[in-house]
């Protein structure tokens, strides 16, 4: 069946857990020859969030007109060491859906590493860390830390699950008018990407939801800058992702002739044509910018914009888009009101493979016609294509530094496609429009 690409991204616990216990280790063999010199601290994190759409198909894997707990809700916990003045270690376990499964909760080790910072402005890790991809990166978990009832999905889907294994740097800079700060990181997780298939291609794919192992290796270095409450920041990352069990990865779908004005896109080897071209891994590029404005009398706006493209040439099938957003927010006491927009498109060539492929179907009458049209409606769902806008409004209630209620009414329109809906079997989900109600507390302790 279809090679699968390394697009959405989903953590996967293995490698977490050896360095999480290799970490703990440490921990323990520094206790035993200084207990006094180490300090410890706890704290945690949790939120119930509630969303429900007015449509029965699926968004972002769990919102639908039952309404779900799932999207939204997760805890975690975090334990930091510090010993010796210089060093430090960090570790930190979640608990929310499943990374692999639409069906189950799981634990995850996010974090797991040692800190180095032989001065005040510089400091290194080792471990399982996070990628500053994101302004929220270091926090979109801990739902307290923002007014949004979620962080928009549009941008904040580059890569669902950035934490990564390997080694980290971060330089800082106090200048007169605020201070500017260095970031760079390299490493590699492994992941799950998810893919959602209409109608699967029985006995070889089964419909619903797919999950594919990806490896990726990752480098990175960000550019940030804060005065007073404003933040700037730019990023410049590249990822290279390839299938766990070492298959190839299609560049294209090759179009197949059958006589004048009929044919066919080859999805799959099985399927006869002229072969598909391969490659062994994919290089994701990204440039990211954001930025968060104080504007006074209580007003700020906060944005982010980000550029994912791939150097290949001849690759239609990859995560190269367009996204961010923009939203304005008023401080009013303890209540904080926002309005948002938000935008994802992937590359025209991407969005224009997707559509021949998906709307190409040969007659009947043709030997091999319903195979070979059921295999083409399962190569446009292997390709995460997305058209997509959506408006918010909501706001926050903070009880306290340590509590927030918060609700949030989104339109999302889908335009030809995305790849964050569960399109029913024999349908396509496009020039629809999707209302969702969320409803979420969060704590922190």
């Amino acid at each position: 069946m279809p090679l699968l690409p390394a697009n959405t991204l989903h953590q996967g616990p293995g490698t977490a857990a050896r360095w999480s216990a290799a970490l703990l280790l440490v921990l323990a063999g520094l206790a035993s020859t200084s207990a006094t010199a180490l300090d410890f601290s706890i704290s945690g994190y949790g939120t119930l969030g509630y969303a429900r759409s007015n449509q029965s198909y699926t968004y972002q894997r769990f919102i639908d007109d039952d309404g779900t707990l799932r999207r939204d809700s997760g805890a975690g916990l975090q334990l930091d060491a510090r010993f010796a003045d210089k060093f430090g270690a960090t570790v930190q376990v979640t608990a929310a859906s499943a990374a692999d499964s639409d069906s189950r909760y799981e634990g995850t080790v996010s974090w797991a590493f040692l800190s180095y910072r032989p001065t005040n402005d510089w400091l290194f890790r080792l471990g399982r860390q996070r990628i500053p991809l994101y302004l929220h990166s270091q926090n979109y978990d801990v739902g307290v830390t923002y007014d949004f009832a979620r962080l928009p999905t549009e941008m904040y889907s580059i890569s669902p699950g950035n934490d990564f294994n390997g080694v980290s740097f971060s330089k800082n800079w106090a200048l007169e008018g605020g201070d500017l700060t260095l970031d760079g990181y390299w490493g590699q997780a492994k992941v799950d990407g998810r893919f959602w298939f209409r109608e699967g291609l029985p006995p070889l794919l089964s419909a619903g939801a797919q999950f594919r192992g990806v490896t990726l290796r990752g480098t990175g270095l960000v550019l940030t800058y804060k005065r007073d409450d404003d933040s700037y920041r730019m990023g410049l990352h590249r990822a290279v992702g390839r299938l766990q069990n070492g298959g190839a990865l299609p560049k294209t779908y090759p179009f197949v002739t059958l006589f004048p004005g009929v044919g066919y896109y080859q999805v799959d080897a099985a399927i006869p044509g002229p072969g598909i071209p391969t490659i062994n891994n994919v290089p994701n590029n990204i440039i990211a910018l954001g930025a968060e404005v104080g504007l006074g009398a209580g007003y700020h706006v906060t944005g982010e914009f980000a550029r994912t493209y791939v150097t290949r040439a001849g690759v239609d099938i990859a995560n190269a888009s367009d996204r961010g957003y923009v939203a304005v927010l008023k401080s009013v006491g303890k209540w904080t009101p926002y309005l948002s927009y938000a935008f994802l498109r992937s590359e025209a060539r991407q969005r224009d493979l997707y559509k021949r492929v998906n709307a190409n179907s040969l007659p009947g009458f043709i030997p091999g016609a319903a195979l070979i049209n059921a295999s083409q409606r399962a190569g446009a769902d292997a390709m995460l294509v997305y058209d997509q806008g959506s408006w918010a409004v909501g706001t926050s209630y903070a009880f306290s530094a340590t509590s927030k209620l918060k609700a949030e009414f989104m339109r999302v329109h889908v335009g030809q496609m995305s790849s964050l809906v569960d399109a029913p079997a024999g349908s396509d989900i496009r020039n629809q429009n999707i209302n969702v109600f969320s409803l979420s507390y969060s704590v922190v302790f």
